[in-house]
């Protein structure tokens, strides 16, 4: 692979692209002009043998219905090879979105008022899932150092909240604090939640993309005797977030034949052809292009930490330990923001951006950088927090960061004196 691979520029303008898309942008941003660094994809073209199978999927003139006998096997591989996890093909079903599967779990695993646990702050589709059916959201809030700037798991109140809940949606590494677990902590996790009766759906989508060791939830849950499921994709590895291919573990045999049943009678179990074929190219061919792709992704993490330190010391740069997404307390600058917000209503004016919260309006307006606000991981209470997708050219980051820095540098001449 060439050695410039993940700093050639990619223009994404003008495509089908939501992450590049201006009304999308704006209704976050509180400006379509806004350059992008919210939604989890990244700007990186994916590994060139994917490139070359999907141009010769295409060209092949018919795009039928797919049919591969081996592709649990070839997740299996995967998992033995990336993760040291040895999985039973016959344990493995292949599904579309993970968003689909951990909907449908929940929907098997729980009835209407059940609680079920989301640790917060959350990727947001987790909470839509409890509340679309009519569940109870019992939010299991992290634990966050002030002075340290870290998350953590709360024991105490995961046992305390157990008592509410029958499942939990546990995210790991989790997002969008970049929390990679140890095996203590999913020890600890899976013996708590067998304790009180509470099964686990693990979405690991950001697995692949730890910088230390991942250790799935699924095995150490089973030597727990706690009910759980895996679920895996090769979407954000591979940057092929739009092709929906993802793959749900399971150690009960009878949850799982509960699982393809509901499939069956919703008519999901097929993936699109190119979906099949780019995401088995991936798991097959991809882990070069991986493996450089962590080397950028720490480069660019080390970029901002610099940054942060000489430049940005209002802010705290919350450094992830997996993935291409991190959080950023601004909660040294949130008092300024609400005055410029006072000041100019008309801007800030909530209807021009309603996916958006304050911080995410005041990047957008006055550093033209679209950051996902604090308040969609689960409301007010991490409003002084926007996440910032670092997957893109290091160039592009640090064009974003000087801006951001005048931003801010406004706010104090301005509101300071």
């Amino acid at each position: 692979m060439q050695k410039d691979y993940f700093s050639q520029e990619v223009n994404r303008r003008g495509t089908l692209s939501v992450k590049w898309n201006p009304k999308t942008i704006q209704g976050i941003a509180a400006t379509g002009e806004a350059e992008p660094f919210w939604v989890a994809d990244m700007d990186f073209l994916a590994p060139p043998e994917v490139i070359e199978t999907a141009v010769a999927t295409a060209r092949s003139g018919v795009y039928g219905y797919p049919h591969v006998d081996t592709k649990e096997q070839l997740f299996c591989s995967w998992a033995k090879k990336r993760h040291n996890w040895i999985v039973d093909p016959k344990r493995v079903v292949t599904c579309s979105g993970m968003l689909t599967s951990i909907a449908l779990l929940t929907e098997m695993l729980t009835k209407k008022g059940d609680g079920v646990m989301v640790p917060v702050p959350a990727y947001q589709p987790f909470l839509r899932i409890v509340r679309n059916l009519e569940r109870t959201l019992v939010a299991w809030p992290l634990l966050y150092d002030e002075e340290s700037h870290r998350f953590s798991l709360d024991w105490d109140k995961f046992a305390e909240l157990c008592k509410q809940a029958k499942l939990l949606i546990f995210c790991s590494p989790h997002n969008p604090s970049g929390l990679v677990f140890s095996e203590e902590d999913l020890t600890k996790l899976t013996r708590i939640a067998k304790e009180h009766g509470v099964v686990i759906i693990s979405d690991e989508i950001h697995a692949d993309l730890s910088f230390k060791a991942h250790h799935s939830l699924l095995p150490i849950a089973q030597a727990q005797g706690c009910t759980a499921v895996t679920c895996m994709a090769p979407s954000k590895t591979f940057n092929i977030a739009g092709e929906h291919y993802s793959v749900a573990i399971f150690a009960d045999r009878k949850l799982q034949t509960q699982f393809e049943r509901r499939l069956e009678q919703l008519f999901l179990t097929e993936n699109s052809f190119f979906s099949t074929t780019i995401a088995l190219s991936a798991y097959e061919k991809g882990e070069p292009w991986l493996e450089e792709l962590l080397v950028y992704l720490q480069q660019n993490i080390s970029l901002m930490e610099t940054f942060f330190r000489k430049n940005l010391p209002s802010l705290s740069f919350i450094k992830p330990g997996a993935s291409f997404i991190a959080f950023i307390d601004c909660s040294k600058i949130i008092a300024l923001v609400e005055q410029d917000a006072l000041a100019n209503p008309q801007l800030y004016d909530s209807k021009n951006s309603p996916n958006g919260g304050l911080l995410s309006r005041f990047f957008g307006l006055r550093a033209e950088v679209a950051l996902n606000d604090g308040t969609w991981f689960g409301g007010e209470q991490y409003r002084s927090f926007v996440r910032f997708n670092f997957g893109t050219q290091s160039q592009h980051i640090e064009q974003a960061l000087i801006r951001m820095q005048k931003a801010i540098q406004f706010l104090e001449e301005t509101y300071s004196r």
